[in-house]
């Protein structure tokens, strides 16, 4: 029972793993490092510790696959439903999750789209339904070991 809930959760985290890449292209492909000068000023002016700072394509675009690469790596970790792979897996679920409410956040302040708008809603119910999930499997297991 407990593998076969396993192996869903690890093919969950697979797939929120490649909608991160289809929202990563989506980023590139409509330039949001160009935005990143002008949203760190405004940030900066509600926190002044945010520094303002801009971002050139390329180093936008190592940094966001590099990140897709670490969390696509991370998937041998989890299908083995080690302690670590669950830590990881948590930690992608919720970065996810504040990616895409980031990107509902500016839809709903800016009224337009914004970089990253078409798919990071999408990313954020994934996570939603990934992060029950992984609750469900907790639940199951402390039950299981209460037994």
């Amino acid at each position: 029972m407990l593998e076969e809930q396993s192996a869903k959760i690890s093919q969950s985290y697979w797939f929120l793993g490649l909608v991160q890449v289809v929202h990563s292209i989506e980023e590139t492909y409509t330039e949001l490092y160009s935005y990143f000068g002008s949203m760190s000023e405004a940030l900066h002016q509600y926190f002044p510790l945010i520094p303002i700072f801009e971002i050139s394509a390329n180093l936008f675009a190592i940094l966001n696959y590099l990140i897709i690469a670490l969390m696509l790596g991370s998937i041998p970790s989890a299908e083995k439903g080690s302690q670590w792979g669950f830590y990881l897996m948590w930690s992608w679920a919720i970065i996810e999750l504040l990616n895409g409410a980031f990107h509902i956040g500016t839809w709903f302040f800016l009224h337009h789209y914004f970089p990253g708008g078409m798919s990071g809603p999408i990313l954020f119910m994934l996570s939603i339904l990934f992060i029950q999930q992984l609750i469900t499997a907790s639940n199951k297991k402390a039950t299981q070991v209460t037994q």
